[in-house]
């Protein structure tokens, strides 16, 4: 098949399916580990940023956050300001998961680009940052013509 959108989505597969084994042992998914990664650089962040840099729901979000608080690898905190702020930060235990699970990204990266070159990660890098920023800022249109 020569189309972008197959490779795109079969690529992204093979690093979930590859991620996900490995998180598995850590009772994460990939969705919680970004979740975690995201606080872990933050330190803390709140709740409604953390939706918009994951781009999820609401509602999922709600799930992920339940399950990384039942598991103590987070907490959740309201803000002194506003009570319907909510800030997340890690727990010393989701400090020691980050750190246990560090390299689990960089082993499946090394998987899946084994054999390409700096310059040619340097490019794909710069091509599939083009085709984010097309898919969230690009006019979609349905017209064939």
């Amino acid at each position: 098949m020569d189309c972008p959108l197959f490779w795109l989505r079969r690529s992204y597969h093979a690093g979930k399916q590859r991620v996900d084994a490995a998180l598995a042992a850590h009772n994460l998914t990939t969705a919680q580990l970004d979740l975690l990664l995201q606080v872990k650089q933050a330190q803390q962040i709140e709740q409604r940023q953390l939706q918009q840099i994951l781009g999820v729901r609401s509602a999922t979000l709600a799930g992920l956050i339940d399950r990384l608080l039942v598991n103590g690898f987070i907490e959740q905190h309201t803000s002194d300001c506003d009570a319907r702020v909510k800030y997340i930060t890690l727990t010393a235990c989701g400090d020691g998961v980050c750190e246990s699970v560090a390299d689990i990204h960089a082993k499946v990266a090394a998987t899946l680009f084994a054999g390409f070159t700096p310059a040619e990660l340097a490019l794909l890098n710069q091509w599939l940052q083009r085709v984010v920023s097309n898919g969230e800022n690009g006019e979609f249109t349905t017209d064939c013509s």
